[in-house]
């Protein structure tokens, strides 16, 4: 890793965020992320599953972990840390056993790849279907147990991140993965918080002409405090960071991107994160109040994550993973000079 221009928040950006794997191999994107200042790395699956698949020999485990091994190569050769494995999708509250089972599957291959590409983290977002699944805390805390209780026994011990996002089916807010979280009380069970899902249910509403909801300040500051009171900082084990376009036009009925069989939250996030402060792509976010209050009344030291999923990223053009790096890292410099980070002594409140 290169020197960090915060020593107390090393900085890192997920893989997806440099290109789409489609378009875009991992040299490319490794190589950008190393050239900008990136400390670290989040491995989106995707980038290996393609990876792999354009192998004919062997098995696709074998493959997989292959492709894996390859990453791993290309971030040690760039300094760069692998910060977690992600997104582990649509597990919790299954009520088909098949699918639960091959869920089981899913995730024992995806130990394999977390022990080969160095990480001891794996994101599992909440279900965002809500045909097949319950809400039913107490089967969802059994799920997760079921994954942690496998992880705590492989070597190294393997963590889970749980992450509420904002168009979830039936978990959707921090508050409701914190009480999982709690519920399931195991060391090696924490939260991701991630701005873009955070905003998206208290102060920002794609649907609406203002782009914000109705007293959307008073209520960004409520969750704020609420979470620096309730969360312990050990139990977050990982903080994604991106802004969003402010569209022209509500993501209702009449937008062209909309459609009747995907949420307004999960076309917008699909198309239009952007970084924090690029006022020239509309961002709009508060995300200088959000991490504002997580360094300096919560406490929080430690990783910070650029996330965002863009329609440009779908963009073959070969100067896309540059691109975004280079975007990226002036973001991360704005907002360490705004909220002067690198003053920041290590000392958690």
């Amino acid at each position: 890793m290169g020197p960090a221009i915060a020593p107390q928040f090393p900085i890192s950006i997920a893989s997806l965020s440099l290109g789409r794997a489609r378009h875009h191999d991992l040299a490319e994107k490794i190589h950008a992320a190393s050239a900008a200042g990136f400390q670290g790395i989040e491995l989106y699956y995707e980038d290996i599953e393609l990876h792999a698949k354009k192998s004919s020999d062997g098995s696709f485990e074998e493959n997989i972990l292959k492709s894996a091994q390859a990453f791993k190569d290309l971030c040690d050769e760039c300094n760069l840390k692998v910060l977690v494995l992600q997104p582990f999708t649509n597990y919790d509250g299954l009520l088909d056993p098949a699918e639960h089972a091959q869920q089981i599957d899913k995730i024992k291959l995806w130990f394999k790849i977390a022990n080969v590409v160095g990480t001891d983290l794996i994101l599992v977002t909440s279900n965002f279907f809500s045909e097949g699944t319950t809400g039913d805390d107490d089967q969802i805390v059994e799920d997760l147990l079921e994954i942690v209780e496998l992880g705590e026994k492989e070597n190294p011990p393997v963590r889970i991140a749980y992450e509420a996002i904002s168009w979830g089916a039936r978990k959707n807010t921090w508050q409701q993965t914190w009480k999982i979280v709690k519920k399931a009380n195991r060391p090696n069970l924490g939260l991701c918080l991630d701005t873009f899902h955070i905003v998206a249910r208290t102060w920002a509403d794609v649907t609406r002409e203002s782009g914000v909801r109705p007293n959307a300040n008073k209520a960004l500051a409520a969750d704020l405090k609420e979470c620096a009171a309730e969360v312990p900082l050990d139990k977050v084990f990982l903080v994604q960071l991106s802004d969003a376009e402010r569209l022209h036009k509500p993501l209702d009925a009449g937008h062209e991107w909309y459609s009747s069989d995907y949420p307004p939250d999960m076309i917008w996030s699909r198309n239009a994160r952007v970084f924090p402060y690029e006022a020239d792509r509309n961002s709009y976010f508060p995300i200088e109040k959000i991490v504002r209050s997580w360094v300096n009344d919560w406490g929080y030291r430690g990783w910070m994550s650029y996330e965002l999923y863009h329609r440009d990223l779908y963009d073959p053009s070969p100067s896309v993973p540059q691109d975004f790096a280079e975007r990226g890292m002036k973001s991360w410099h704005t907002m360490v000079q705004r909220l002067e980070l690198d003053k920041i002594g290590s000392e958690a409140r």
